[in-house]
């Protein structure tokens, strides 16, 4: 079968009510295609009247999701990073923050430096990196191939990965000397508060069950134990801007986009405390957004946002900087320690 004839036969679940609260008072926002790799089919966005909850529907039908899932997203390549080392003054104060703030033990604090990157704390978070423990157990969901697992580990915390991509995981392992697990998060199993820590980047808006996912994750994690997960945030600048055409978007293979409410309210339900949010600085939302508009609809004013590389560094990161510290980015990182 060859693959248009593939994608004609993906099946589709229409969903009645909302997927958190179940209510029923759910509403058509807008459809868009597979914007990643232009690939086939137009799917639409809902979004829940009662707690905001907002979701695909309908719903490409898990067993096929796969085809969307191709190498050219990049997720994939081995060398993907999703924790750049830092170099020069960016690692000099990276070292100071989590030396000073976030308890890592590998420098001597300094007094100067605690109040002079105190403002700067908050970006570091956006990083998910945990606070530290001596000899803590550290877990990385869809660790890719492993750079954050290989940070971390070099800073004292006995780390574990899980990664479903086979090539990827193995390079973890093989290259790096991490121990990852293959698995997705649906088939992995660990003993009850086995882990410190548990950290995912961009991770539970790609599952089918991310309510599911979380209790399952919540066993693992002892008591005191920190939760620390990034995803695309639907209530920010680039959503309400760009809609259809937001970069965050992803389509098909971005299922649920969770509010802010909903968050809290199935954290708490857990058993977490501290729960707090950190707007992620990340300027290619707007620009790849422009790119898309762009592409659609030829307007002179998104070419110049995503293609200008003058107006990106001096009109473009300054606004995304300034909408992150307003809280108004569209991605965010949640912090949340375990009762």
């Amino acid at each position: 079968m060859s693959n248009s004839d593939k994608f004609k036969q993906i099946e589709f679940e229409e969903i009645k009510e909302c997927p958190f609260c179940s209510s029923e008072q759910i509403k058509f926002l807008f459809s868009a295609p597979e914007r990643l790799t232009d690939l086939p089919g137009i799917f639409s966005v809902y979004q829940c009247q009662e707690c905001g909850l907002a979701f695909q529907n309908p719903l490409v039908r898990e067993e096929y999701i796969g085809l969307y899932y191709t190498e050219r997203l990049g997720y994939y390549s081995p060398s993907a990073n999703k924790d750049k080392e830092p170099h020069g003054l960016k690692k000099f104060l990276t070292e100071h923050i989590l030396v000073n703030h976030l308890k890592y033990d590998f420098k001597k604090k300094n007094i100067f430096l605690l109040f002079l990157t105190l403002p700067l704390k908050r970006f570091l978070k956006t990083r998910i990196f945990p606070d530290f423990k001596q000899g803590g157990k550290f877990l990385d969901i869809g660790c890719a191939g492993g750079r954050l697992l290989s940070r971390m580990k070099k800073m004292g915390w006995d780390t574990t990965g899980i990664e479903m991509h086979k090539k990827t995981a193995n390079y973890a392992q093989e290259q790096l000397g991490l121990k990852v697990f293959n698995k997705r998060i649906e088939d992995a199993d660990f003993p009850e508060q086995e882990f410190d820590a548990i950290v995912m980047s961009m991770v539970l808006e790609h599952l089918y069950h991310p309510f599911m996912s979380l209790e399952k994750i919540t066993k693992w994690l002892k008591k005191d134990g920190q939760l620390i997960f990034s995803i695309p945030y639907f209530n920010g600048f680039e959503f309400n801007r760009f809609r259809g055409y937001s970069f965050g978007l992803q389509l098909p293979i971005h299922i649920t986009f969770l509010s802010k409410k909903v968050i809290k309210q199935h954290l708490t339900t857990l058993g977490y405390k501290d729960i707090k949010f950190y707007h992620q600085f990340f300027d290619r939302d707007i620009i790849a957004s422009a790119r898309n508009k762009y592409k659609d609809t030829g307007v002179w004013f998104y070419k110049i946002l995503g293609h200008n590389k003058i107006v990106r560094i001096l009109l473009v990161r300054p606004f995304v900087f300034l909408l992150a510290l307003f809280n108004k980015t569209s991605r965010i990182t949640v912090y949340a320690k375990k009762i």
